[in-house]
């Protein structure tokens, strides 16, 4: 699959976000370099399989389905508008996040990815205030 993994254009952000989407995690994993780095809640996660990781555990409590809106890419940044829906099942309460069951959350989340050689190197996400009608 390397080759194949890269991030060169909106299809290829699809087709990561479509393997995220689907809990297909070796082949999400696989547009990552080794030395990711992705900052999410209280953590700071620094492998492709420890990312593999949290999200396993992550969506044995909540289904989350993630769809891009925006995308922008510049050199080695990658600019997204991300909307994000999670259906928590049980209570989630681990590393600064918090998530009920029963209780639906949609999100509108600013993305940028740093690039090295097509990999995602770097993960960088803050939450939009406003809603996602604002965005195409």
């Amino acid at each position: 699959m390397p080759g194949q993994s890269l991030i060169a254009s909106r299809q290829d952000l699809e087709a990561y976000i479509g393997h995220f989407n689907a809990h297909e995690y070796d082949r999400q994993i696989a547009y990552y370099a080794p030395d990711v780095r992705y900052k999410v809640g209280t953590l700071t996660i620094d492998s492709p399989q420890a990312i593999r990781e949290f999200y396993e555990d992550f969506h044995a409590y909540s289904d989350e389905h993630v769809q891009l809106l925006e995308f922008a890419l510049t050199g080695d940044v990658v600019g997204a508008v991300l909307a994000t829906t999670f259906q928590p099942h049980r209570d989630y309460l681990k590393h600064g996040l918090e998530f009920y069951a029963g209780e639906e959350r949609a999100i509108v989340t600013l993305a940028f990815y740093r690039l090295k050689a097509g990999k995602i190197h770097r993960i960088r996400m803050a939450r939009y205030p406003g809603p996602r009608s604002d965005f195409g």
